[in-house]
């Protein structure tokens, strides 16, 4: 019983991440143009659309002051970031392809891990967890397409 208590312990965790890391998306994906042209417009002139507009925008924007701070934030978020080739012959191209993403460690320990294609784009994106004395759990019900966004605004090296 403890064992489950720990593995819902660390599954609430990337839970949680999921979702920082889905807002940071719609932030950093959002109109940001568009919110400032009506943050500064006066409220009695705006239509009822534009009132709304700006509601959501201002929703969506959350804590960020700008697509520069949401950024920031997402690459301020990691502990570390790795990156690995595989097997290769001796004197052949031996540049990366995986990539390790780690956001918390202990219990519980959470990561992103995927490969990199052949521009140093991540794909396959897979968030991990963990807690003590359990293995790396893959957390499945993520929107694969918003891990991937999040993780390509990480430098992960270029090729030669």
């Amino acid at each position: 019983m403890e064992k489950t208590a720990e593995k819902n312990h660390a599954e609430q965790n990337a839970i949680r991440w999921m979702e920082t890391i889905t807002e940071q998306m719609a932030a950093l994906e959002m109109d940001w143009e568009r919110y400032e042209e009506l943050k500064n417009m006066d409220p009695a002139d705006m239509s009822e659309e534009e009132k709304t507009e700006l509601s959501e925008l201002k929703e969506t924007a959350g804590e960020f002051e700008n697509q520069d701070d949401v950024r920031e934030r997402i690459e301020e978020s990691p502990l570390s970031l790795e990156v690995r080739s595989g097997w290769y012959s001796p004197g052949s191209d031996n540049s990366a392809e995986e990539f390790n993403i780690l956001l918390s460690t202990g219990g519980p320990a959470l990561r992103i891990i995927g490969d990199l294609d052949e521009y140093m784009q991540p794909e396959r994106c897979r968030l991990e967890y963990q807690d003590w004395g359990t293995p790396w759990t893959e957390h499945f019900d993520v929107d694969r397409d918003t891990l991937q966004k999040w993780c390509a605004v990480f430098y992960f090296g270029e090729e030669d």
